[in-house]
């Protein structure tokens, strides 16, 4: 059996629901409407009953409607050739019954032929009886037959013509739907329209009106009208939601009208689609600021958002519900919108925009911002604000524990979430750790005292709770850390506070762990507070205390009072103080070179009251005699130093470079000897030993943890100093590192390389003569605003020298044979000099052009030469000689001009006052080359004034 498509046009299940009526009359039979519309055979026969004779009538009993009994009754009806009435009814009816037939069988093997045969009698009585009044039923049924067959084509212009010829047909409602439905199948959306604008017209008229309605919407839909849609589906929603202004989208669509909650859906559905198809929530805004709000407006958002993150957009579904927000900012659903544009964030993994939006929540939606007007804050919006306030906070808190140094504005930001949580939730259980927690940021915030400020109050403003101690702990640390970031002049008053904290904690917790460690800790605040006797009594607390304190607070305590006693000079009782210290400091502990450092203390005061006496001499020997009283006590390296500085001083400068020696190979590591061979340089610059010095110099230029300018300073002594001393071997090398190390200030970086350029001269390099006559005018040439007279003058030499070199060069390459690969390298060293001198000559420096102008005709007439003298075939004939000699002259001349015309260049410059060697050579080179012209002297003015 074949399943016969119908009009399923969609995959949604309430477009088929709104074809009910156009399927139920497709399958179901003759549509009653069609039946109202034909008379009955009893009608027709009564009109002119048959004689007896041609139509024997028997009675019999009822029986149950038997179609393809009804059709062969029928056809023998037709077989009696009644009247043309009755003929065209029974046909009608005969073609109505299989077409009745196939729907019911659902179509099989021999449907095509049963609605063939239909279709043909159908076509048959329209042209047989064109102007019978029925044919609107006819047409009716023959576009259903059509339809059945799959002609859906035929079946759209078979209604037409219905509709057309019969407008006031009572089928005109239902053939206007049908073909609209077709239309709508066929993807003819705007035709489809317009049909279903037709029924919708009808309204009572026809029990099409509501699915008409729907699919007008859906067409209007698929034609990309999606105000228009939107408008048509609002009618809908209007009619079939609850009355009143509906706020929450599950009640009101449960609400409907019975058996309407799905078109509610769709209606909505497609109502989102439309929008988002305009761009989301902006276009909701847009079209509600056009047309007005619906009264179930939130409905629309709430459908809209929700499309959209069922399918997965999660951006554009916060959009949409954002937009509810922006356009309704005070609207008692606002908050609900904007938990659902977190909601949506949250889903699509966008982290950054759920905390952005969350912010949003907790600060429009605070109990003190402007939407609540004064009055209060909901419970299911506090409940929000809660949460979202502890997740702010710890966002915020890990994001900057994430990178301290460049986010630490994020613990303040923190900070102000955990505060307003303390100040909207007072009473809230997580008071004393988001108290703690609030006071953690500030800390890390670099609000230090407040920060300190708050772990007093988790300290001691709560009952006892689980971070009591851990609080008061931390507020003493955190007064202590403000302690060393407040001002100088403020600083005391801090330490004070630290003192009491710490103080307070001693009282309050007897039997705290740190107890001890924080008493240590104040009366070394205390001794810093020049509150001498009190710190002196808070040591003595911690060395009674019972039970005892750990050795190691024991010597702190030591320490304290001996630096107590030793700061009001009584250098005896501070020894003794030290001594006990260092009684309780292990051999092999790490703090005790800090103790023998303390004791080393007392002789070094010695060393500094001598020295402050003017008793150089004496310091000295103080300062000395301390590293054989305590040979590892941490302050020896500054004693023997302080000694060498009093040599310097002293300008004993043998005896203060052995013991600067000294030092350097006693403390290698010491972070003194970058000043101890700055010292030391200086002591063997003023001891006159030149190779010395630069050695030391040396060292400091290499040194990283020198500042720029002193390792710029130093690599050029270097450099200097061994030049001083006359050895090369080690001048070359630093004047190449300090170029290297240090190309600015260009004066200094140009000398250095003009340095390395005599060098090189002097040690016949001339390899790297030329690099380094090429550093300089390079250097000169990526100078831009640096460039002074000074360098552009030392590049254009270098440019003369290079030329001369490359001249040099040239002139040792002969024109051998075979010429054509001997003359390339002779003309390529040519232009390379042309090329050198004529840069040299760019500079504008008279004394360099004139040098260059020479050195260039001098070259010209070389290569003249070399032509000229190059070498001969050997298989020439006397004639061919000839030739040849003379060809070569030919080739020889224009080089011969360019060297006159370089040197006439150089004659034309004394009228302009400049006349130099340059000049002179040129003039002398002239009077070799063309004698006739320039061999005379009395014909000179007459020259002068041809080469003006």
């Amino acid at each position: 059996m074949r399943l016969r498509p119908l009009l399923s046009v969609s995959a949604h299940p309430l477009i088929g629901a709104a074809s009910a009526a156009l399927l139920l009359s497709a399958c179901g039979g003759t549509p009653a409407v069609v039946k109202d519309a034909a008379p009955s055979i009893r009608e027709t026969i009564k009109k002119e009953q048959p004689a007896a004779q041609k139509l024997h009538i028997q009675r019999s009993d009822p029986v149950a409607p038997d179609p393809d009994k009804a059709i062969a009754n029928y056809k023998k009806l037709l077989e009696l050739a009644p009247d043309d009435a009755t003929r065209a009814e029974a046909m009608r009816r005969m073609a109505d019954l299989q077409v009745q037939t196939d729907d019911l069988k659902g179509g099989g093997d021999d449907s095509a032929a049963q609605l063939a045969k239909s279709m043909g009698t159908y076509e048959q009585l329209l042209k047989e009886r064109p102007g019978d009044p029925n044919n609107d039923r006819v047409l009716y049924q023959l576009a259903r037959a059509q339809q059945n067959s799959g002609d859906t084509d035929g079946a759209i212009k078979t209604l037409a013509k219905l509709n057309s010829e019969f407008p006031q047909s009572k089928l005109g409602g239902d053939a206007h739907f049908r073909r609209a439905e077709l239309l709508f199948v066929r993807e003819r959306f705007t035709e489809a329209e317009g049909e279903y604008r037709i029924v919708m017209d009808l309204r009572e008229a026809t029990p099409f009106y509501e699915p008409a309605q729907y699919k007008y919407g859906w067409s209007l839909y698929r034609q990309a009208k999606y105000d228009a849609a939107i408008g048509n589906f609002f009618e809908v929603l209007d009619r079939e939601l609850p009355p009143g202004e509906l706020k929450d989208s599950e009640a009101a669509v449960s609400a409907a009208k019975k058996g309407k909650s799905d078109l509610v859906k769709d209606s909505l559905r497609v109502v989102s689609l439309s929008l988002a198809a305009q761009g989301g929530g902006v276009a909701a805004n847009e079209y509600f600021q056009k047309h007005g709000d619906a009264r179930f407006f939130p409905l629309v958002y709430d459908a809209l958002g929700k499309l959209l993150l069922e399918r997965e957009r999660y951006t554009d579904a916060a959009e949409a519900f954002a937009a509810f927000t922006q356009r309704y900012p005070t609207h008692a659903l606002a908050p609900v919108f904007q938990s659902q544009v977190i909601t949506a964030y949250e889903q699509g993994g966008f982290r950054d925009l759920v905390i952005r939006e969350k912010e949003r929540y907790a600060t429009v939606y605070d109990p003190q911002a402007a939407y609540w007007s004064g009055r209060p804050a909901t419970e299911a919006v506090l409940t929000e604000l809660r949460k979202h306030m502890e997740d702010l906070a710890r966002h915020y808190h890990a994001l900057a524990q994430s990178d301290k140094a460049k986010r630490q504005g994020d613990f303040l930001v923190a900070a102000k979430w955990y505060q307003r949580i303390l100040e909207v939730f007072p009473t809230d259980p997580k008071a004393p750790e988001i108290n703690m927690l609030f006071a953690d940021a500030l800390l890390d915030g670099g609000k230090t005292q407040q920060a300190a400020e708050q772990y007093a109050r988790t300290a001691y403003d709560y009952k006892p709770h689980p971070k009591t101690a851990d609080a008061a702990l931390a507020s003493f640390q955190a007064y202590e850390k403000h302690a060393k970031e407040v001002p100088a002049a403020q600083r005391p008053a801090a330490l004070r506070l630290a003192v009491d904290s710490g103080v307070k904690l001693a009282d309050r917790f007897e039997y705290h762990p740190e107890k001890l460690k924080v008493l240590t800790q104040a009366a070394e605040d205390l001794y810093e507070l020049k509150a001498l006797d009190e710190a002196i009594g808070v040591a003595q607390r911690v060395l009674t205390n019972k039970p005892s304190a750990t050795s190691d607070l024991q010597r702190i305590a030591y320490s304290v009072i001996g630096d107590s006693q030793f700061a009001q000079k009584r250098y005896p009782e501070a020894e003794a103080a030290f001594a006990s210290e260092l009684k309780l400091t292990a051999a092999n502990a790490p703090q005790r070179r800090e103790v023998s450092d303390q004791l080393a203390a007392s002789i070094y005061k010695q060393g500094e009251e001598a020295r402050a006496a003017g008793n150089l001499r004496g310091a000295v020997g103080h300062f000395l005699r301390l590293g054989e009283v305590v040979p590892d006590a941490g302050i020896r390296p500054n004693a023997e130093y302080d000694a060498a500085s009093s040599l310097v001083d002293m300008e004993d400068w043998p005896t203060a470079a052995k013991t600067l020696e000294n030092f350097r190979t006693r403390f290698p590591s010491n972070n003194l000897v970058p000043d101890v061979d700055k010292k030391l340089a200086m002591s063997y610059q003023k001891d006159n030993k030149p190779a010395q010095a630069a050695g030391a110099y040396a060292r400091i230029a290499q040194r990283q943890t020198e500042s720029p300018q002193v390792r710029q300073e130093a690599a050029w002594l270097t450099a200097t100093l061994y030049d001083e001393a006359k050895l090369p071997a080690q001048s070359g090398p630093a004047y190449q590192s300090y170029v290297g190390a240090f190309p600015r200030p260009l004066d200094r970086s140009m000398q250095a390389r003009n340095r390395l350029v005599e060098i090189a001269r002097d040690g016949r390099n001339s390899e790297q003569e030329l690099f380094w006559l090429r550093e300089i005018v390079n250097a000169d040439a990526a100078a831009g605003g640096e460039r002074t007279d000074a360098t552009r003058a030392l590049a254009a030499k270098s440019s003369l020298e290079i030329g001369r070199l490359s001249a040099a060069q040239a002139k040792t390459l002969r024109i051998t044979l075979p010429i054509e690969k001997s003359l390339p390298a002779k003309q390529k060293a040519v232009e390379a000099a042309i090329q050198s001198f004529n840069r040299a000559g760019t500079y504008g420096f008279a004394d360099v052009t004139t040098a260059a102008t020479y050195e260039l005709g001098v070259l010209q007439q070389d290569f003249a030469k070399s032509l000229s003298d190059s070498e001969r075939p050997r298989n020439l004939s006397g004639l061919e000689l000839e030739q040849y000699n003379l060809l070569l002259e030919e080739q020889a001349f224009p080089f011969e001009e360019k060297a006159i015309e370089a040197h006439e260049s150089n004659l034309r410059r004394i009228p302009q006052g400049i006349y130099d060697e340059w000049v002179a050579k040129s003039y002398k080179a002239l009077a070799q080359i063309a004698p006739g012209k320039y061999a005379k002297r009395e014909q000179g003015e007459e020259i002068y004034e041809t080469l003006r």
